[in-house]
């Protein structure tokens, strides 16, 4: 970072997301393929702590392989959940969850303005944004976004 002129802008936090509180400060938390590792418990409490450690009008950023959505009457691309599905066997833990169900747990964890992003590859993972209001949960209807 240093020979790349970074070194002023970037910094280290070690630590787990399981045990520490998340660095504060930053406009932007992205989860990366972090939640289809975990089990509903984790996920939960990762983003709970996402959201406690972003500031009013953060945002949060869900990049994850997800199960396909069964269209009413149809089917999806199976294969893709079966890849993913032996994947997760393999490693032991976690499951794939539809964008619906990460877009829940995001609003109960507090999260507003949920919503996703379309992308190129969503094969490969779809994106889901949501956000920290700047407004009391209580009266949505004087929000400022």
């Amino acid at each position: 970072m240093r020979a790349k002129g970074l070194s002023e802008r970037v910094s280290l936090h070690p630590g787990s997301f399981l045990d520490d509180p998340l660095p504060s400060g930053a406009d932007l938390i992205s989860l990366v393929r972090v939640a289809h590792d975990h089990p509903d418990a984790v996920v939960r409490q990762i983003l709970q702590k996402a959201y406690d450690a972003l500031p009013v009008g953060g945002t949060i950023l869900l990049a994850e392989p997800m199960a396909q959505s069964q269209p009413e009457g149809g089917s999806g691309d199976a294969s893709v959940d079966a890849y993913f599905h032996f994947y997760l066997l393999a490693m032991g833990d976690g499951r794939l969850r539809t964008p619906q169900e990460l877009m829940d747990m995001m609003q109960a964890a507090g999260f507003t303005h949920v919503e996703r992003v379309p992308n190129a590859m969503p094969i490969h993972a779809q994106i889901l944004l949501g956000r920290k209001s700047k407004c009391l949960p209580l009266n949505n209807r004087n929000c400022v976004n």
